[in-house]
């Protein structure tokens, strides 16, 4: 299993739609700055989400796991987020 923890900044404000069994689920793109990428990122929950009114422009700490997107080049990969830490500006 993998560990990683992004520091990034949203690009644009977060989608929020709801799976069959009734989980939050939330979906952003996050732009790295160390580094210059940015990566999708994947949250079931509701912890740390209690910002995401007016976010782009926020940064944020994600941690997670690395998983592949499916239907994209075999390279793409996306972040499954279990926790969302909101930075202080």
């Amino acid at each position: 299993m993998n560990r990683v923890f992004l520091s990034g900044t949203l690009k644009k404000q977060p989608e929020v739609v709801y799976t069959p069994r009734g989980e939050k689920l939330i979906k952003f793109p996050l732009w790295v700055d160390e580094g210059g990428f940015g990566i999708d990122v994947v949250y079931i929950g509701n912890q740390g989400t209690k910002r995401l009114a007016g976010a782009p422009g926020c940064s944020v700490i994600v941690a997670g796991q690395l998983a592949r997107t499916s239907g994209k080049p075999q390279d793409s990969l996306r972040l499954m987020a279990n926790k969302i830490i909101w930075m202080e500006e």
